[in-house]
């Protein structure tokens, strides 16, 4: 069920149990936030928690989803490549800049050794990397970019920098960046 076709009621008690999951990543680590420790801090039956979330992977998710305010809507395919894939990276940049950056550099050394924070890292890919992905390979597909790009190789080379740049050094994200990383990596490949 979708929170626009959530009933109200549903909609408040998700919001609830979201915030007592935001509350326990903050201040005890990802691995504190389970079914009965989000039931407990919202008050709520953990029956209700399992009801919205079937593992604890999808608690997770949601986490990150909600703090990155990730919104995996591809951009107009109007515009040409360079200024797809920089929108995209600008939508990634502003979720690293907040809160979802603090999500993920909390589940990212965990995920090492818990089976639920990699899978929830891992069904994450499918919002950002691969919605890039799909960019980089309709480019190859129309002639964009040079044949034979390796569509997952470039979108590394997007994303990790920012990455790096976020969870490591903690720098602000800006466009001035993302625009002179784009130009770095997709400028050459752009077909001539």
């Amino acid at each position: 069920m979708t929170e626009s076709t959530m009933n109200p009621q549903a909609q408040r008690t998700q919001n609830l149990m979201l915030t007592a999951a935001q509350d326990l990543l903050s201040e005890h680590g990802a691995e504190a936030v389970t079914h009965l420790k989000v039931a407990q801090n919202a008050g709520v039956a953990r029956a209700t928690v399992y009801r919205h979330w079937p593992d604890r992977a999808a608690i997770l998710v949601d986490l990150l989803r909600t703090n990155a305010d990730i919104a995996p809507v591809p951009p107009d395919p109007g515009p040409a490549l360079a200024d797809r894939v920089t929108a995209t990276l600008a939508t990634f940049a502003k979720a690293l800049n907040g809160d979802g950056g603090r999500t993920l550099a909390a589940m990212i050394g965990l995920a090492e050794w818990d089976e639920d924070v990699f899978a929830a890292l891992e069904r994450m890919t499918q919002f950002g990397p691969m919605l890039l992905r799909t960019i980089i390979a309709d480019g190859i597909d129309d002639g964009s970019l040079v044949a034979g790009s390796d569509p997952g190789l470039v979108v590394d080379m997007l994303i990790g920098p920012l990455y790096f740049r976020r969870l490591l050094y903690h720098d602000h994200l800006d466009n001035t960046y993302i625009e002179a990383l784009v130009r770095r990596t997709i400028t050459p490949l752009l077909s001539t």
